[in-house]
């Protein structure tokens, strides 16, 4: 009896074994396919660590696989933007790929690329339309999300009660609509004893969140409980202008988004609170993206990049951009 109970399970694992090799393996990807091809990036401006960092990482990617590459900078001028793309689709380029400076304005731009056959994939932020109808595909965070575990977590830090300063990025961007409501939402929500005493516009610039912080210190002082910038830029400018004030921006509860390794250091360091990460590193994934739609593989429309809240706990600066 054990020697059939034994040859049975015998039987049983070459069976298991016979049905497991014969599942297809990972498909690896055939990056040979993006050789001589040319890849339009629209850059909307390189004036922060960001968005240079971004605008590196396509770089990087087209060195990697083959693929030509023709930057263009429109300087945060949507007009220029606009142009640039229509320039590149002149051109001849392959694919165009870019972050929309607005949520408006660049829809007749991308209509032109896709009425011309050029796949359209936009990064870092989206704009009116529909992704997978008005241009091929989307990949981003989720922006109002990152704002609202922000807004959780300072919540959770002062106890629901305070005085924010609040320094938004760029006017009428996808990222900056989405951050703001993602944070005053849950400020009205979870703590409505918190209290936004100044809220203006840095444009997502260091020197900028720098200059705006030094209007709200004249006008509160050091009653300021919570620092919510949109980007760890602007969250960095307002730990230099509390430093410089003579404050101790350890008491300010300064919070940021994108994760450079200055921002995890200030982190680490105590003189910020918190750093939400926003990857700029699109070349791998938009490389994988072309590769898909070479091939006709199935796309979707919206791609969201996962985000890891950063603390004192967890902070490590060599984990930054």
């Amino acid at each position: 009896m054990k020697r059939l109970v034994s040859l049975f399970l015998v039987l049983m694992m070459m069976l298991a074994v016979g049905a497991f090799a014969e599942q297809p393996a990972a498909e690896e990807v055939d990056y040979s396919v993006l050789k001589g091809k040319t890849v339009g990036f629209a850059q909307m401006d390189n004036n922060n660590s960001w968005r240079i960092a971004e605008t590196k990482s396509m770089e990087d990617a087209a060195a990697k696989y083959g693929f030509n590459i023709i930057v263009t900078d429109a300087m945060a001028d949507i007009a220029k933007q606009a142009s640039d793309i229509s320039d590149l689709i002149a051109q001849g380029i392959d694919f165009l790929v870019f972050p929309p400076q607005q949520v408006d304005g660049l829809q007749a731009a991308v209509k032109e690329a896709m009425d011309a056959g050029i796949p359209v994939i936009l990064i870092d932020r989206t704009m009116n339309g529909t992704p997978g109808v008005d241009w091929t595909t989307e990949i981003m965070s989720d922006f109002y999300l990152e704002a609202q575990e922000l807004a959780e977590y300072v919540i959770e830090h002062t106890g629901g009660k305070g005085n924010v300063v609040i320094l938004q990025g760029t006017a009428g961007a996808d990222s900056t609509i989405q951050r703001q409501a993602g944070f005053v939402d849950t400020l009205k929500e979870k703590a409505p004893e918190m209290n936004i005493v100044f809220d203006q516009v840095a444009d997502y610039v260091m020197e900028k969140g720098q200059q705006v912080m030094e209007l709200a210190l004249q006008a509160h002082k050091d009653d300021i409980q919570v620092v919510f910038a949109h980007n760890d830029d602007m969250a960095l400018g307002a730990v230099k202008a509390i430093e410089q004030a003579g404050y101790d921006p350890a008491k300010f509860g300064v919070v940021g988004i994108d994760g450079p390794a200055a921002a995890l250091q200030a982190v680490k360091d105590g003189k910020m609170l918190a750093s939400m990460t926003c990857t700029p590193l699109f070349g791998e994934p938009v490389a994988k993206i072309l590769v898909d739609i070479i091939k006709g593989n199935p796309l979707e429309a919206k791609m969201v990049n996962p985000d890891i809240l950063y603390t004192k706990e967890n902070a490590d600066p060599a984990l930054g951009y």
